[in-house]
């Protein structure tokens, strides 16, 4: 009888352990996962990148004094990342405090700081699948959470120009607030309205929110790079908020891959700090621009790397596809659950696929095709695609298995080479969306005679001989883009000072100048017209010819007029004018232009650019079209 009782005491033990466990696995479950956070371009949005498998997410809020703030407590949360401070220019929002505020229950604390232009009352909190959206000023909200991490064109908006971030060392503690500063407001009440009775932000929102103000504001795509882990000859660069790239491209000499990420800025410990990848491999990042971090891997296998996005784009894992084999990058599968493919009109195709879980994947662009790797799904059902498809252009996608697995899957969608790409993913890593820009083919034609607009005034000519010193520009057998630009600039210097103007020099030796350098150079001397000369570079070496940029309305006609006078001076293929955001064009506030004076990857241009004759009629063909634009030819 004491064995049966013993046996029927340690069956119950047994099952409240069970329970208690079984309890402790839906709890974890549930757990809410703070991993990133991002605002809108007017500072009107804030967004929480979460992840969580909770039917609810309990937010509470408070109204706090001396600052005046709002704190939002999520509860069973936990950041991801390490506590971060904001500081806003463009609302009413001063500034936003993310932290781990405690641990024990595990609350994650949001606080808004405001000043007293703020009405509380248009405060909504939204869930958007697993994400929370606090949104200041509704009506302007269109709720799209998509943001582009990879594209062909260069970054058209930088937002960190507008923004100061800061990020704490250590957890954040638990404030002993007096009872004051912790009153439960009639404003507090208010915010809470976005909560049913008990303060539970349902798990879904069927709302469809439409602007109904012209001006459509986007997420932010911006991000803080903490640090560079190399694993396996694998690089994974990590940070805090939503990575970007921008086409990589390669250099030669030493070969180099080099690829942009704007609206990003690195930590001053890390930057230009060289990381060993192989014996012959090395990689670091540096801050290029006040926006923009640059990327540079020394390889001889640059076509080998890919860039690899993580289930939170909070980091990007930079692979060469021979050492992936045996790597697991995942914990968890994802179905594709619903994908389409529209024709949106001539020159634009998209392609949007829906994943039931977070997806790990990456994009790479050739020639002639696109590859899209999606790690961690399986199953792509070309029939239902094309019951989906609308598109020529992505009727000819494909699919393959990736190797090593039984899981993952390669896109490849065939393109042209004029062909560009916008590659967007979710904030919650669930949809990804690519959108293929093919541009109709039209004949190069020579330029024709634009129609001038004199301007006799101009005295002061500034010319950019472009790269120096430590930058030497595109390179090719031991020979410099630096030295050919800055021989075509003094020969430009000589002619135009016979000519009576005021020539000022960028540079007049082999020096580094800061792209920010040479744009406060132009200022500060008060440059009536800005000349930037360059060489240009290819993957292949079949690229050829000659071209002209300009960015601001006011730089049309100097460029479409100097171009003019190039293209017919020059024996090489007219690649024709361009509008491009180049730095130096872009920040300068007089008619400024960028001259690519030939390829110094194709040998034979190379070694024309190499001789007096082309240096010398390229440097007159640039004056004449100068004078021309001055009205005194």
């Amino acid at each position: 009888m004491y064995n049966i009782c013993m046996m029927i005491k340690k069956l119950l033990l047994i099952f409240f352990i069970f329970i208690i466990n079984l309890f402790n696995v839906a709890s974890a479950e549930e757990t809410v996962k703070i991993n990133s956070i991002n605002f809108d371009n007017s500072d009107n949005i804030v967004f929480l990148a979460a992840s969580t498998k909770a039917m609810y997410i309990n937010v509470k809020s408070m109204k706090l004094s001396n600052p005046d703030r709002i704190a939002f407590d999520i509860e069973n949360s936990v950041l991801t990342r390490p506590n971060s401070s904001w500081t806003f220019k463009n609302s009413s929002i001063k500034e936003i405090k993310l932290s781990q505020f405690t641990t024990n229950p595990n609350v994650v604390r949001m606080v808004l700081t405001y000043n007293k232009s703020f009405n509380v009352n248009k405060l909504k909190l939204y869930r958007i699948d697993d994400n929370l959206v606090f949104v200041y000023n509704k009506k302007l909200f269109t709720q799209n959470n998509l943001h582009s991490v990879y594209n062909d064109e260069k970054s058209k908006e930088n937002y960190y120009e507008y923004t100061l971030f800061s990020e704490e060392k250590k957890a954040a503690q638990p404030a002993a607030n007096s009872a004051a500063e912790t009153v439960r407001s009639p404003e507090a009440i208010e915010i809470q309205k976005a909560f049913n009775s008990k303060g539970e932000l349902v798990k879904k929102t069927n709302t469809t929110l439409k602007s109904s103000d012209t001006k459509e504001l986007k997420l932010k795509s911006s991000f803080t790079v903490n640090s560079i882990d190399v694993k396996r000859g694998n690089a994974l660069i990590r940070g805090i908020g939503a990575i970007a790239i921008e086409s990589p491209f390669v250099v030669a000499e030493p070969d180099r891959l080099v690829f942009d990420m704007p609206n990003t800025y690195v930590n001053p410990e890390i930057r230009n700090k060289e990381y060993v990848l192989s014996e012959n491999e090395t990689i670091k990042i540096g801050q290029f621009e006040p926006t923009k971090a640059r990327v540079v891997v020394t390889t001889p296998n640059a076509e080998k790397y890919r860039p690899i996005y993580s289930y939170d784009s909070q980091s990007i894992f930079l692979a060469h596809d021979d050492r992936l084999l045996g790597l697991k990058l995942y914990d968890r599968t994802s179905a594709i659950y619903n994908y389409s493919a529209k024709k949106i009109d001539d020159t634009k195709d998209i392609l949007h696929f829906t994943f039931t879980e977070p997806i790990i994947h990456s994009i790479k662009k050739f020639d002639n095709k696109v590859e899209i790797n999606l790690y961690n799904s399986s199953g792509f059902n070309h029939d239902a695609y094309k019951k989906n498809l609308d598109s020529e252009v992505l009727a000819k996608l494909r699919t393959e298995q990736l190797p090593g697995s039984n899981t993952g899957i390669k896109i490849i969608i065939p393109v042209k080479k004029t062909t560009t790409l916008d590659y967007q993913e979710s904030f919650d890593n669930k949809q990804l969306k690519l959108t293929i820009m093919t541009p109709k083919e039209v004949e190069i034609k020579k330029p024709k005679p634009a129609i001038i607009t004199r301007n006799p005034n101009v005295k002061t000519i500034v010319i950019d001989a472009g790269h120096g010193g430590t930058d030497v520009g595109a390179t090719r057998e031991g020979i410099y883009e630096k030295d050919i630009t800055l021989d075509i600039a003094k020969r430009l210097e000589t002619i135009l000072k016979k000519k009576g103007f005021n020539v000022l020099m960028v540079r007049s030796n082999d020096v580094y100048v800061s792209l920010q350098d040479r744009v406060s150079f132009t200022e500060d001397n008060h440059g009536d017209l800005f000349v930037s000369i360059h060489v240009n570079s290819s993957v292949t070496p079949e690229g050829v010819g000659l071209e002209t940029h300009y960015y601001t309305p006011q730089s049309y006609d100097f460029a479409q007029i100097v171009h003019k006078e190039f293209a017919c001076a020059i024996n090489s293929k007219d690649r024709g004018l361009f509008k491009s955001k180049f730095y130096v064009i872009n920040h300068t506030t007089c008619p400024s232009i960028l001259v690519e004076t030939g390829f110094i990857s194709n040998p034979e241009e190379r070694k024309e650019l190499l001789t007096t004759q082309r240096k010398q009629k390229t440097a007159e063909a640039i004056a004449k079209g100068i004078l021309k634009y001055l009205g005194k030819d």
